[in-house]
């Protein structure tokens, strides 16, 4: 029933006169030029020239030694001028919760009226994050946890053409039947204490169309840096049982034993990672486990722990912590792990998601190793690096333009002028 009215949300919100502004749909030729570009894995000067043709880039120019040759788009080709810019494909974020809402800073969000409350709002609100997203450059997102499948059916209306959003790669969410802490409300039908229980809730989320299994490994959230596991490797290893076939698992993982388990279980990413070792990390990078550090998210915070009311030392708390992921990111780089870029946007930080990026490069990555996190490793761990997070010849046209050289300015990622998703151009300079 519940998801019948988020169905009937989406419908409304699609209907609205002036509810949403949608993309430009895209013209049979788009020719874009720019001053230099990323293409996924390395910065090339310019000018450069990309074709866009029916959603797919189809040809690049790149200034040589004469100059620009300058590609033939025909007469009705729309021209898009960006000097002064960097083209970069659309940006991806591995780790997204879109329906998680808190635009009121003038008090502490209620799980039970802002999470668990109707589902309807709640859509009306996924929307609206969704549009700050994609208007960030982010043309792809991984949803790492929603109630009532308002991700699935939101999903489902953007690749429709109904709204305004990233693409949505969706994960159906396992928690353990105890919060950890009072003021922490799960919804009942998430939750699962037995292997039996994961492997039947994960075949349950595969069925209904989700492409993940994000599974609450360790405690920690909020101003709660524990890090207590959960479950057994071999309880964990029943999640990446059912989804082999059709899926992959991403473990929530605020504590060493807790990530010492999933990587022995074999999943696919590991969320957050806070205070890996060296034993660990070799293990991931055998085994091909990503890891998505989310750094910029405890920054946030801090930022915001009064208003949040957090409890007294949370500070200190989540300082501490912001300490050890980059104590783990840099045990992880050295030992060979790959690293993507995952945001944990929340309350109101959608729309900031290239803070993330910027984050990456204070934790030790270079800017090419962030932009590539962001690009073409997050492709890779959604297995779509075939398709986006590229700027290629036969790779979708998503695509961002910023303001300036990210390579001497990393800050540059979060001054988006220009996005174009799947060749529908979705803002301007």
């Amino acid at each position: 029933m519940r998801r019948a009215h988020v169905l009937v949300a989406l419908a409304v919100l699609c209907l609205a006169p002036v509810a949403v502004t949608r993309p430009a749909r895209a013209a049979r030729a788009t020719l874009l030029t720019a001053d230099r570009f990323f293409d996924g894995r390395t910065l090339r000067e310019g000018p450069v020239q990309v074709l866009v043709e029916d959603g797919k880039i189809t040809t690049i120019s790149i200034a040589g030694a004469h100059g620009l040759a300058s590609i033939d788009a025909g007469p009705d080709a729309e021209r898009i001028d960006l000097s002064g810019y960097t083209l970069l494909p659309g940006f991806i974020d591995a780790h997204t919760h879109l329906t998680y809402l808190w635009s009121d800073t003038t008090r502490a969000p209620n799980d039970l009226k802002d999470y668990l409350g109707s589902p309807i709002v709640v859509a009306f609100e996924a929307a609206r994050n969704a549009e700050k997203t994609l208007l960030a450059g982010f043309t792809t997102v991984r949803q790492l946890g929603a109630m009532d499948d308002v991700d699935l059916a939101l999903g489902q209306a953007i690749a429709r053409g109904l709204t305004q959003g990233p693409r949505i790669v969706t994960a159906g969410i396992i928690y353990p039947p105890f919060p950890g802490r009072p003021d922490i409300h799960w919804p009942p039908d998430g939750s699962a204490a037995t292997r039996e229980e994961i492997v039947k809730k994960s075949r349950a989320y595969l069925g209904q169309g989700y492409a993940w299994i994000k599974i609450y490994e360790t405690s920690g959230t909020y101003d709660d840096t524990t890090g207590t596991p959960f479950y057994t490797a071999d309880e964990l290893g029943g999640a990446v049982e059912a989804a082999s076939q059709r899926g992959w698992v991403a473990a929530h993982c605020m504590g060493l034993e807790g990530a010492r388990r999933a990587a022995q279980a074999g999943v696919r990413s590991i969320e957050h990672g806070s205070r890996l070792d060296r034993a660990t990390v070799r293990e991931m990078a055998r085994k091909g486990i990503f890891l998505d550090p989310t750094l910029y998210h405890l920054e946030w915070y801090a930022e915001n722990g009064a208003a949040l009311e957090y409890g007294p030392g949370y500070r200190e708390r989540l300082a501490a912590l912001q300490r050890e992921q980059f104590a783990s990111l840099k045990l992880a780089r050295e030992a060979g792990v790959k690293i993507v870029c995952g945001s944990d946007a929340v309350y109101n930080m959608h729309g900031q998601n290239a803070q993330e990026i910027v984050w990456l490069t204070r934790a030790g990555l270079s800017p090419v190793e962030a932009l590539r996190a962001a690009t073409t490793t997050n492709a890779e761990l959604l297995g779509l690096e075939r398709e986006i997070g590229r700027v290629a010849p036969g790779f979708a046209a998503d695509l961002v333009a910023v303001l300036g050289d990210p390579m001497r300015d990393i800050a540059a990622v979060t001054r988006v002028a220009f996005v174009m998703k799947n060749g529908d151009v979705a803002r301007r300079p």
